[in-house]
């Protein structure tokens, strides 16, 4: 029973915005449909503008994938899951353009598939789907698959359906999908119906849309449709017993009775009906597979039992099979699914197929299994199954894996190990013991690997070959900060940058905007001081100096532009540093508080008037003082000692005298001797400051929980001054080594 439709708020506003809209679609030729239906009610195109303008305009709401809140205002129903990309649908068709003319000002050209709209009653002479945008970078085979028979779209309904609307339900796409039957939502219910009709145009039509439409909906969730993935499995199995089972039964055959006898071959001049059957079983999975790229679908496909019995057979094919782009398309659906894959036991049916996957001579069947075996192994409930299989063989095969010089291939391996790594068990020890050559060598040396392939778009790995960014995230909190910035008082024995940061800083204060200095000046004077001891460079000493004194925006537009040459450079908001007071010796005998400007002068003074005879001390203090030194004191001339609060007397000659005061006055500071630097000559490193991601960045995770294993930390210790250095060398990959060398240094 249906259910009648809402009707729009017709405000002399919105008669008068559809008139002009109208008009505008008259005038380019292209086809309106005013008043689209969704969820149960006419859409208000004038709403949908008013929201979408407010929002930024038709660009701004895809990049923030907003459709979804333009849609709130109109309540749809929950089961209305496929909303956000109707609305995006409807809005592209009707009001793109009159956003670009009326809004923006730019001419705007219609595209070729809108007048293609008008004629797509007639039928198409080629019906090749093309996919629209990947949805995922590493699945760019996610397009639709092409039926070159394919039928005409049928003209009426199947039989019991409601009317469809008006506009055409779907026609031949090229960048952007006009379906408009989505809008209806009799959608489900009339692909389910001509599934199971006997009519081969239903079945055809059905099959056409669900290609083009699995490829293109992003959010569409096939709980809406609950029994299609059975239904879509029903066409594959008849074939998968006639022509799958022979060729798989032959193969046990010959494991069992080492047969050599060849495996049976489907006649290569096959009759038209069985190239048809294969055919559809393609449509088949290309659809699921679409399906399965969808995070929302995971969960539904991995469940359906009869699907994973399918794909088990289809993967077991042997590579040079007739039939092996069907193991291609399962193993795409295997390595989507593999995170909500429970496994029952260590001879699960899914670890002994992607295991034997390892050993193929196939690059792509074994980037799959790895991607697969590394996803399956996220899930906790697979973690005291995978924590009991025996990896020796596997772990030899993986060494292979690591000594080709495919980036893909080794990027791939690495996240294996290291999500087996994470697990609970005895993985990590099982793994150096059982490898067959110098592992952490090899690790450490790929934490300097250059990557050719693009960068991820997402920082710390957002995710590792589709594995959820908040595991890595979570296990990276609580990490060491980078080394402290040294005492720069000394800054004279200290390495460069921070003997130019010691200097500036005692040479420079921050300023006004009005104080300003020319950087050739003070440039010159550092070079005049340091010209001698490996100086900064021109560029990496104003990195110095901004760091210690920020300029303002016009000097950095200025050195980042390059519009002004570094010579002619004025800095701002930097002055030079008030003169420091000259450090006076101060004379410390008593009753003395003459100041002088270096030892030299004290000693002087202390010489022609302190030190004198006792006699004559006392002569000029007007007071008799105790000749005596000792018992045996001989009588003549003494001297005394009156610095500070010392009081020593009988001193017989200046001589000895003045031997006592040197134990008042430290000794002579020499010029230090320059020291052999034993340490980390940070100027001497290269310094990589790109971000990281695959290959080192994967290294470093995997030597983290290598060095978390006591019983293995003794093969990491030879490797501690090199993990030190590429610290310094990769500041962005720093972090992961400094956690490497700290799990060590707890362990010692």
């Amino acid at each position: 029973m249906s259910h009648p439709v809402k009707d729009i708020d017709r405000t002399p506003e919105y008669d008068q915005f559809m008139q002009q809209l109208r008009d505008f679609h008259e005038s380019k030729g292209t086809p309106f449909q005013p008043e689209p239906v969704l969820g149960g009610q006419k859409l208000d195109l004038l709403k949908i503008y008013q929201t979408v303008i407010k929002a930024g305009g038709y660009k701004k709401v895809t990049e923030n994938r907003g459709w979804k809140q333009v849609g709130d205002p109109f309540d749809f129903p929950p089961t209305c899951t496929n909303s956000a990309y109707i609305l995006k649908l409807v809005y592209t068709k009707n009001l793109l353009g009159w956003e670009e003319e009326h809004y923006w000002k730019r001419p705007w050209n219609p595209p070729k598939e809108q007048f293609e709209l008008k004629t797509i009653g007639t039928p198409s002479t080629a019906s090749t789907p093309a996919a629209s945008k990947p949805r995922d970078s590493a699945r760019k085979t996610a397009t639709a698959f092409t039926y070159q028979n394919a039928q005409p779209i049928p003209a009426f309904p199947p039989p019991g359906m409601m009317a469809p609307p008006p506009a055409p339900i779907f026609h031949q796409p090229q960048r952007e999908m006009w379906i408009e039957v989505y809008v209806d939502e009799s959608f489900p219910t009339r692909i389910m119906h001509s599934l199971t009709c006997t009519l081969p145009n239903e079945i055809d039509w059905a099959f056409n849309v669900l290609v083009r439409f699995s490829c293109t909906a992003e959010n569409f969730s096939i709980d809406y449709m609950p029994t299609l993935i059975d239904s879509l499995v029903e066409f594959a199995e008849p074939f998968f017993k006639t022509h799958i089972q022979p060729i798989l039964e032959h193969l046990e055959q010959v494991k069992e009775q080492d047969d050599e006898s060849p495996a049976p071959v489907e006649n290569l001049f096959s009759s038209k009906k069985i190239q048809q059957e294969y055919e559809r079983v393609l449509q088949v999975f290309h659809v699921i597979r679409n399906f399965s790229f969808t995070d929302i679908n995971i969960r539904s496909l991995a469940q359906n039992a009869r699907l994973r019995d399918l794909l088990m057979m289809a993967i077991s094919l042997p590579t040079d099979s007739q039939y092996a782009e069907l193991s291609r398309h399962s193993l795409d659906i295997i390595e989507s699914i593999s995170p909500q894959i429970v496994l029952q036991s260590t001879d699960d049916d899914y670890l002994m197929a992607m295991h034997r996957l390892l050993t193929s001579p196939d690059r792509a069947l074994v980037l799959g299994a790895l991607r697969a075996l590394t996803r399956v192994a996220v899930s906790e409930s697979n973690e005291s199954i995978l924590a009991a299989v025996h990896y020796q063989n596997i772990i030899v095969r993986m060494s292979q894996f690591l000594l080709v010089d495919d980036e893909e291939l080794v990027a791939a391996t690495l996240e294996y190990l290291y999500q087996y790594s994470s697990l609970k068990g005895n993985f990590s020890v099982t793994l150096l013991k059982n490898y067959p050559g110098n592992l952490v060598g090899l690790l450490v040396g790929y934490l300097s690997y250059k990557s050719t392939l693009a960068p991820r778009t997402s920082a710390l790995n957002s995710t590792i070959h589709s594995i959820p960014a908040a595991q890595f995230a979570k296990e990276s909190k609580g990490q060491a900060q980078p080394p402290a910035i040294p005492d720069l008082t000394e800054y004279m024995n200290l390495d460069e940058p921070y003997r130019c940061l010691g200097w500036l800083r005692e040479k420079l204060v921050a300023g006004t905007a009005e104080d300003k200095i020319e950087f050739k000046t003070i440039f010159g004077e550092y070079n005049e001081l340091f010209g001698k001891q490996k100086p900064l460079a021109t560029k990496e000493f104003y990195t110095v100096l901004k760091i210690a004194f920020p300029q303002p925006d016009s000097v950095e537009e200025a050195v980042k532009t390059g519009s002004v040459p570094m010579n002619d450079l004025v800095l701002g908001k930097v002055k030079y540093a008030p003169p420091k007071e000259p450090e006076m010796v101060e004379c410390h005998w008593a009753d003395c508080t003459e100041k002088f400007k270096d030892e030299e002068g004290l000693h002087a003074h202390l010489v022609d008037v302190h030190v004198k005879t006792i006699e004559e001390t006392a002569a000029n203090e007007g007071d008799q003082m105790d000749t005596s030194d000792d018992d045996t004191q001989p009588e003549g001339k003494t001297y005394e000692c009156r610095w500070m609060a010392c009081g020593r007397r009988g001193f017989k000659h200046k001589g000895r005298i003045f031997q006592h005061l040197r134990t008042h006055f430290p000794g002579r500071v020499t010029k230090p001797m320059k020291r052999r630097n034993d340490k980390l000559s940070i100027e001497k490193i290269p310094v990589d400051d790109e971000d990281v991601s695959g290959v080192p960045l994967t290294a470093a995770l995997l030597l983290r929980n290598l060095a978390r294993t006591r019983e293995l930390q003794s093969f990491l210790l030879p490797y501690k001054v090199e993990l030190a250095q590429l610290a310094f060398q990769r500041p962005k990959l720093g972090a992961y080594a400094i956690s490497v060398l700290e799990e060590l240094h707890a362990a010692s």
